[in-house]
């Protein structure tokens, strides 16, 4: 059973909190998460250097990835683990989420397309630098994932950075969900966090992703 959580706008600190306190507490079920920002701010990736990132309220994801410049995009989170999908393949992974956002977003008429293959321009940016399977419309690249491994589950985030309003969001998110499944080869259940996930994600955000230390890391 894929559990969907279509979370509300939060800040940068508790965004990340909520997704690794998930990843933290992950046992026998998949989770989505689609997700929000209540201001601008920049994520980076955990081995990215912190200085030569710019933006506003930067913090360092426990993903890998580039920079990413967060405020009207719609980011999610995949919560998975080898009983339901191959966690070490990860082109793989990230085709099948990528087509799941192609597909959620075809249902709003706008049609993009998928990378084949990493071209050539690179950047500290994530949106500036074209890997394969990332989410490519009108020759921009609108959507590409990060992920981290431990053991035999992994936690892929990502965002779309496209503007839809709030009807185009909720009609997104609801397919997103379902063709997430889809490849999961499961069923949906929606939820919600409870006053404990909310406690402990505020502890992981206190102690690490408001945490200079962590954030200059390196």
């Amino acid at each position: 059973m894929l559990r969907w959580i279509d979370d509300i706008p939060r800040n940068a600190a508790m965004n990340m909190a909520l997704d690794e306190m998930l990843f933290n507490e992950y046992k026998n079920n998949p989770v989505l998460r689609t997700y929000y920002w209540d201001n601008a701010y920049t994520t980076i990736g955990y081995f990215q250097k912190a200085k030569d990132a710019g933006g506003s309220g930067l913090v360092r994801r426990f993903t890998g990835g580039l920079t990413v410049n967060h405020h009207n995009d719609i980011s999610y989170s995949v919560i998975t683990s080898s009983d339901f999908f191959n966690v070490y393949n990860q082109q793989e992974i990230y085709r099948n989420i990528h087509l799941a956002i192609q597909k959620a977003l075809q249902a709003l008429g706008i049609n993009s397309i998928i990378l084949n293959k990493k071209t050539r321009n690179t950047s500290i940016i994530c949106v500036q630098t074209f890997c394969e399977n990332d989410l490519i419309l009108n020759g921009k690249k609108i959507a590409g994932s990060c992920l981290r491994r431990r053991g035999s589950k992994l936690i892929v985030q990502g965002s779309i950075h496209i503007r839809l309003n709030i009807a185009e969001k909720k009609v997104f998110s609801v397919n997103f969900a379902k063709n997430t499944a889809e490849f999961l080869k499961t069923e949906i259940k929606t939820s919600s966090f409870d006053n404990n996930d909310i406690k402990q994600a505020q502890k992981i955000a206190g102690e690490k992703y408001s945490n200079l230390q962590w954030n200059n890391k390196f």
